[in-house]
């Protein structure tokens, strides 16, 4: 592959004009040069955007959402990486299962990627999986005891398993689930509340939010109905408050078909779809003077990176070319790629949106139109080659 210049305002912790050379990674960043790739006015180069929370489906669940169609979804949301969780049919937990799925990524995935196993029926220490999801039920499981031994991470769904109805998941089964858990590079996802932002940073857990459980006013219907709930205005300010305590943003991107989301609200499954907007919004916030740029980059490139354990999302010599240009302009948002097209982030109002996502050099979305790249597991040297 050719090595490429892209010329443009880079964020290289300020923003400034320069030049990155590459090929699928960074060979050098200097003032001037003949560009391949010139970047137009009003656009920024980020470093590639992460997700560390998405349920792709696929396998059978994949009227639901599919490999392709997410990805899709997240290089027009400016993502280069995102991490699929193991709740899917068959459930993700063995060496087979992991075989099948990290397969279908293979073939299929428009961007970078990583899976984590569920707690496993077997050894699966050696294969190339980002970590374990830990879910409620799992939580007093022998197996679970010897996973958080694992120099792997763990991210926990942070509830105990004894709800009987959703009017009963308050706050308190969120908090009493950070006490039953303990081991290294644990990870607290979709917190809710800021009591549990401050109790996993106390107990030296990263932790992250989605941008739903900040935004949507309350479960109202089913296209709301999410886990762990979505809390009163009161809970959700506080929450907001809370982000400079925070490590990551995620979507959370939990598709359905339309026909289970028109089911009665009793019955109707639980999950918002939005891979495509928490880098829009998170960039958005800094547009509008709500958070630093730098804290932004930090919450969708930097520590995702970091909390993974991976050499991504920085623009340095030497890491991978994954870049996310963000465009300065004023929209409302809607999904493009999705199968779950109706989400009850329809119609935000956003100021930044993505114009391109480069993933490994090559440019996966440009202004409206995904293009045929492959992506890699980032866990798995033999596929980076």
């Amino acid at each position: 592959m050719k090595n490429l210049w892209l010329k443009g305002k880079l964020y290289l912790d300020e923003i400034r004009e320069a030049c990155i050379e590459f090929d699928t990674t960074i060979k050098q960043i200097r003032a001037n040069c003949v560009p391949d790739v010139e970047i137009p006015e009003g656009t920024i180069v980020f470093p590639g955007a992460v997700d560390m929370h998405v349920h792709v489906r696929g396998m059978r669940l994949s009227y639901k959402e599919d490999v392709t169609s997410a990805t899709k979804e997240a290089t027009y949301g400016g993502l280069t990486l995102i991490m699929d969780m193991p709740n899917t049919s068959p459930y993700v937990n063995d060496r087979n299962t992991i075989k099948e799925k990290l397969s279908e990524f293979e073939y299929y995935s428009r961007c970078n990627y990583g899976i984590y196993s569920g707690v496993p029926r077997e050894d699966v220490e050696t294969m190339p999986i980002a970590g374990y999801k830990i879910f409620p039920e799992d939580l007093e499981k022998e197996e679970t005891k010897l996973i958080l031994k694992s120099e792997k991470l763990k991210v926990l769904h942070p509830e105990v398993p004894l709800y009987l109805f959703r009017n009963m998941r308050g706050t308190w089964m969120e908090l009493a689930s950070l006490y039953m858990i303990n081991g290294k590079r644990v990870h607290i996802t979709h917190a809710t509340n800021s009591e549990t932002v401050r109790i996993s940073k106390a107990m030296g857990f990263t932790v992250d939010v989605t941008p739903h459980h900040l935004l949507v006013p309350g479960e109202r219907d089913c296209l709301t109905k999410v886990n762990p709930p979505i809390r009163d205005i009161t809970e959700r300010s506080k929450l907001l408050s809370s982000i400079p305590q925070i490590d990551a943003m995620v979507s959370d991107h939990a598709p359905h078909s339309k026909w289970e989301k028109s089911l009665p609200y009793e019955l109707c499954p639980p999950g918002i779809a939005g891979i495509s907007f928490t880098v829009p919004f998170a960039y958005s916030l800094a547009f509008k003077g709500i958070l630093d740029l730098d804290r932004v980059v930090d919450l969708i490139s930097r520590n995702p990176s970091k909390i993974l354990g991976i050499k991504y999302g920085e623009i340095e010599k030497g890491y991978p070319a994954n870049f996310t240009v963000i465009r300065k302009e004023n929209w409302r948002y809607s999904t493009m790629f999705t199968k779950a097209g109706e989400t009850p982030l329809d119609n935000y109002p956003l100021d930044a949106r993505v114009y391109m996502t480069v993933v490994r050099g090559k440019i996966a979305y440009m202004d409206g139109e995904v293009l045929p790249v492959k992506g890699v597991n980032v866990f798995d040297k033999n596929s980076q080659r």
